[in-house]
């Protein structure tokens, strides 16, 4: 009997840490958005007209406003964004290995990728429209152009900074150059290479809906510029946050795909 009760009271004074351990976890990072919704719906108060700064109760009521069809273009704009990022990590990680294999192929295509990647690519939109033509297909390519290139950096970056001492031991053991690229080089630029996945999941976000400012009919941005030309600002607000979410839940799926990849990462030092 004294053995069970003393397991109820462990089990009683373990609930309050919990839930201590939890409010401290997810407190910090829900806290400011707290903070900023309220100092958005007192500054609403004070007779800011609604074309100017709606309140988060109107932006709310145009979310769910059936007149701006938002699942079909949040899907559109999803669509637009993943194909885009999923293109740029594709093409930026092998790109970037390759330049990193072999120094000749390095100083012969480096300098042509640092060439387009420096031309503007907001200028660069309407050539790509008239290449592409209109639609989804166009808005794609902007969203690659614009975030592949931190993919490639950082991946070669990445396997060029590998300790000389761990190449200077497989060489020891005859290691082959493919086998050392593959079992050594690679997973040391893991890190490197997910920060540049990061870097793209924004920039494939932005790429997307300058795309769709440049010339779209469906998408956010499409929604933003329809709801500008009736001064609905709260459908515009609204878009703007859709668009925020949608590059945070990317940012957090790529997290999430970091954390299965490179599980050493996580691990912090305590005082």
């Amino acid at each position: 009997m004294n053995d069970s009760k003393g397991t109820e009271k462990k089990k009683e004074k373990g609930k309050p840490r919990r839930l201590r351990s939890l409010v401290g976890f997810y407190l910090p990072p829900v806290l400011p958005f707290l903070i900023f919704l309220a100092a958005w719906w007192g500054v609403s108060l004070i007779g800011i007209p609604k074309y100017i700064l709606p309140s988060p109760g109107e932006v709310l009521q145009e979310l769910i406003n059936p007149k701006w069809r938002w699942v079909p273009q949040i899907l559109t704009t999803t669509q637009e964004v993943m194909g885009g990022f999923i293109l740029a990590v594709l093409v930026g990680v092998l790109l970037g290995l390759l330049v990193s294999w072999n120094e000749t192929l390095n100083r012969t295509l480096m300098p042509i990728i640092l060439f387009f990647n420096s031309m503007p690519k907001v200028a660069a939109a309407p050539l790509i429209l008239v290449w592409f033509g209109f639609g989804v297909l166009p808005n794609i390519v902007m969203s690659f152009v614009i975030s592949f290139f931190p993919v490639l950096l950082n991946t070669a970056r990445g396997v060029s900074e590998v300790p000389y001492e761990m190449i200077e031991l497989a060489l020891t053991f005859n290691t082959p150059k493919w086998k050392r690229f593959v079992m050594i080089r690679v997973p040391y630029a893991l890190p490197y290479i997910m920060t540049g996945v990061k870097l793209a999941s924004i920039m494939a976000v932005t790429g997307a809906i300058v795309g769709e400012f440049i010339a779209s009919e469906k998408g956010l941005a499409a929604l933003i510029m329809q709801a500008q030309s009736y001064l609905e600002t709260g459908a515009m607000v609204g878009a703007l946050l859709w668009i925020s979410v949608m590059a945070m839940v990317l940012f957090g799926l790529i997290n999430l795909a970091e954390h299965f990849l490179m599980p050493w990462a996580k691990i912090k030092e305590t005082d």
